[in-house]
């Protein structure tokens, strides 16, 4: 449905958007990062990761992701990045490397989670899945503890996929207050399997001025086909915007309006693709204004309108590592590029972004949510295990002796083996 993906669309931004509420001066991380460096990274991410997206999806498709969940999601594994890998890492999140605000995630997730609004509720969680064969560094699960709040379990993919698959997806199911249930499948697990790196986002608002009156009616699907569904309907002033390519309008939560959905409907379907083909990160500031294809209200004059709006659900739930790869960055994924060796000793790389989604808008107001997970494994095709590597490739010594009797049967030094073939 076009409304339904737009309204995605706009949830996710505003998420991003709502954090440039605070003095972006107030919280600073060690580095000197500041929390509006979170936020324009969550607009770089969705500006270069969404117009790959919508090249693959069909008329039809619903598609809601989330900002906030991928770039914390992703960040999990940024943390354990050395070289090209965290170079392109980094330039997709946003992420400036002098000023590291990888380090303000926690922080920056308590300011969010602290609505001071009994009407509005936020959740953001990370949490490592970790394969209970490799041994990971202890200065990456303390900066993923510190940092990002995660919490790290062992578990093991190997000799029990599903246990593990259980594990995670249990934990989704809490984050998410049910409304995603499964984000890995126990067919994903095996013995490369090193990681799985997740984030979870939960968001449920009433409006600040609920809707009391609709009807059914038509909407048109973006085949040109129409279907049945009610209509939610109000009369009242509200943020508005009307340009040459369509409209928009800001609908507040709870008491204070600190978080808002932020609606905008195309005029036709090209205008739709030409928006979303044309994304950049301006296009969610508010410094940008006035013009078409800007996703942010904040500076819209309030006028009285006459709004329709669907009663919905929608979801969204797929892999992002082509999207991630087209979106600039190739490197996390190729055996031979990856380098995540601050992570562990071991060849890792990301196997797979898996993202999904859920939104739900009524009369009383939304709830969504969100969850990322990144899949490491082991390259190479079988685990390298973290253990004392010997490698038998220069002269070296060797005995032969009876156990029982502490007969040495031979010793000697080995400095010239001559090949055999292997025996009949």
């Amino acid at each position: 449905m076009r409304n339904a993906l737009l309204a995605a669309v706009v949830v996710a931004a505003g998420l991003a958007a709502c954090t440039t509420t605070p003095d972006p001066n107030s919280t600073k991380a060690a580095s000197g990062a500041i929390a509006h460096d979170l936020t324009a990274g969550q607009a770089r991410l969705a500006a270069r990761l969404y117009p790959e997206l919508a090249k693959a999806a069909g008329s039809n498709d619903n598609l809601f992701v989330s900002p906030l969940s991928l770039s914390e999601g992703l960040g999990l594994a940024l943390v354990g990045a050395r070289g090209q890998t965290e170079t392109e890492m980094r330039a997709l999140l946003g992420w400036d490397p002098a000023a590291r605000p990888e380090l303000l995630v926690k922080a920056y997730d308590d300011f969010l989670t602290r609505t001071g609004d009994d009407k509005v509720a936020l959740s953001v969680a990370n949490a490592l899945w970790l394969s209970n064969e490799l041994t990971f560094a202890p200065d990456y699960l303390r900066t993923a503890r510190t940092a990002f709040g995660a919490t790290a379990d062992t578990v093991d993919f190997g000799g029990n996929p599903q246990g593990s698959a259980d594990r995670i997806n249990g934990w989704v199911a809490k984050q998410t207050r049910e409304r995603i249930t499964k984000i890995v499948e126990a067919s994903g697990f095996g013995d490369t399997t090193a990681a799985v790196l997740t984030n979870a986002v939960w968001f449920k608002a009433d409006w600040s001025v609920p809707f009391e009156d609709g009807s059914f009616g038509e909407f048109t699907r973006g085949d040109g086909s129409r279907i049945g569904l009610y209509m939610m309907e109000r009369l009242a002033p509200m943020q508005y915007r009307e340009t040459r390519d369509g409209q928009a309008v800001a609908l507040p939560y709870g008491k204070d309006g600190r978080f808002v959905m932020e609606v905008f409907l195309p005029k036709d379907a090209a205008t739709l693709r030409k928006w979303e083909s044309g994304l950049a990160s301006t296009s969610f500031s508010i410094a940008e204004q006035g013009s078409d294809g800007k996703f942010d209200l904040g500076a819209a004059k309030e006028q009285t309108i006459l709004l329709r709006l669907p009663r919905f659900e929608a979801r969204f739930d797929q892999s992002v590592t082509d999207a991630l790869i087209a979106a600039g960055m190739p490197c996390a994924f190729a055996e031979a590029c990856a380098d995540f060796s601050a992570m562990a000793r071991a060849p890792l790389k990301i196997d797979d972004v898996a993202h999904a989604t859920f939104l739900r808008v009524d009369e009383e107001g939304t709830e969504a949510a969100a969850v990322t997970a990144a899949k490491i494994v082991v390259v190479g095709g079988r685990r390298m295990p973290d253990v004392p590597h010997m490698i038998i490739n220069r002269p070296f010594l060797v005995s032969i002796r009876d156990r029982a009797s502490g007969a040495l049967i031979f010793f000697g030094r080995i400095a010239d083996p001559t090949p055999v073939e292997k025996a009949p």
